[in-house]
């Protein structure tokens, strides 16, 4: 788990993730910009679990990059600060997954209600960025994620992107819920909408092949008119202003995948592709 500022939070997920059975085998949290009062409180409540620090902030991709090179096991459950698992055997059931589907790329947990309703685990063009979970051989694949201290925009589906350019199948399962404790935003500050319009611009700029960039330039303007639709102007100006030092300041990330591969993606992300009819049966929630 990626901690930052929410230690009430952190520590809400912590004692969820703790009271499932079984619980995982090790819990690492790394502790972007090195925030103080997260470490003293995780050091005195919870010393078994793994702390990793960074003295500057280097996002939650960056910290989710740490967080899997150091785990010690080939499946890494990924978490926010901010969300855990909603059944006790939810590990049990990653195990199972893992069985059913044992050459898959990562596994994505279902958040939304959209997520559970779909029929039967599903290959998905982009995981959860709330609830997943890593192989760590096929993580050290890719490029990792590009740390970004505010990722909105960029992090799942640039991983996602890049593990499918690598022929990664990503399975969804409906059946395996992961509770994102967080409230639907009225607002955003400018600084985050100003980055997420950046953000949405760097991915075809990395990732993208050359010739495909207008469909890029479509992605941001879609962002545009989004965000103007809710009221939120705010930062609209100052990101697109901002996009060529955005590009410029991460062009050594550059890993641009195949045209090929880019265009079934953005056909699996407009119709995930039904694996089998096998399901687990859903189990009472742990807190």
């Amino acid at each position: 788990m990626p901690a930052f500022e929410r230690l009430e939070a952190l520590l809400k997920t912590i004692s969820i993730i703790q009271c499932c059975e079984p619980a995982p085998e090790e819990i690492l949290v790394h502790v972007d910009g090195g925030n103080p009062e997260i470490l003293e409180v995780l050091r005195w409540q919870h010393p078994e679990i793994q702390l990793l620090v960074s003295d500057h902030l280097i996002g939650p991709g960056g910290a989710r990059n740490r967080l899997i090179a150091a785990a010690k096991h080939e499946l890494v459950a990924n978490f926010d600060d901010d969300s855990f698992p909603e059944q006790p055997d939810y590990f049990a059931r990653v195990l199972r997954l893992f069985q059913e589907f044992p050459g898959a790329a990562m596994y994505s947990a279902a958040s939304q209600d959209f997520e559970k309703e779909m029929l039967g685990p599903h290959a998905i063009a982009v995981s959860s960025g709330c609830g997943c979970v890593f192989r760590k051989s096929w993580h050290a694949r890719t490029r990792g994620f590009v740390p970004l201290p505010i990722a909105y925009g960029m992090e799942e589906t640039d991983i996602s992107l890049q593990l499918h350019a690598l022929g990664g199948l990503i399975v969804h399962d409906p059946q395996l819920h992961v509770k994102h404790d967080k409230p639907l935003p009225v607002d955003v500050t400018a600084r985050v909408n100003a980055t997420v319009i950046a953000n949405m611009a760097l991915l075809p700029y990395l990732r993208y092949p050359v010739l495909l960039w207008p469909m890029g330039l479509w992605q941001v303007l879609r962002r545009v008119l989004y965000v103007l639709s809710f009221g939120w102007s705010q930062g609209v100006w100052t990101g697109l202003q901002m996009i060529p030092s955005h590009l410029a300041a991460h062009r050594a990330e550059i890993a641009r995948v195949t045209y090929a591969a880019l265009v079934s993606w953005f056909f699996l992300r407009l119709r995930p592709r039904p694996l089998k009819d096998a399901t687990i049966p859903a189990q009472t929630a742990c807190h």
